[in-house]
């Protein structure tokens, strides 16, 4: 009842406010995954941490530039279809860039690098399900 009384709005805005933490939140969790995926890398959990924050920080830059372009190209006079397309491309790079970076910093082979990046990935589903599933119960219960 509360949250048909302003159509939704409190329980929009204590979502987009609950967003950011949960992502926070999904960080070490993916660190965690990473430390598991690698156990002989001698890496410290926190050096695991740092990839993923290094990764976000270059998802939600992608994003942002695509958010960008999209509203640059809607007042120019850039064909609706380019932007998309720039928009599908920089969305392909996004999976792209995680497993290079894995080849990189990990330092193994295709094989072993394409398993895990398909455990890390659904492993990132799942724990982006999980702390989307929290954020809207929190904002539920805080209406």
């Amino acid at each position: 009842e509360r949250i048909a009384a302003d159509e939704g709005k409190t329980f929009g805005a204590l979502l987009l406010d609950n967003i950011p933490v949960a992502l926070i939140v999904l960080l070490p969790f993916m660190a965690l995954i990473l430390k598991g995926l690698y156990p002989l890398s001698r890496r410290y959990f926190v050096e695991h941490l740092l990839f993923f924050v290094h990764f976000h920080a270059f998802f939600f830059l992608i994003l942002t530039l695509q958010i960008l372009f999209s509203r640059i190209a809607s007042v120019t006079f850039i064909p609706e279809p380019i932007s998309v397309l720039v928009a599908v491309a920089a969305s392909f790079y996004i999976p792209v860039y995680l497993y290079k970076a894995m080849r990189q910093v990990y330092g193994q082979g295709h094989f072993l690098t394409i398993t895990k990046y398909v455990a890390l990935s659904v492993a990132y589903t799942l724990g982006v399900s999980f702390t989307m599933l929290g954020v809207v119960l929190i904002a539920l219960f805080s209406v």
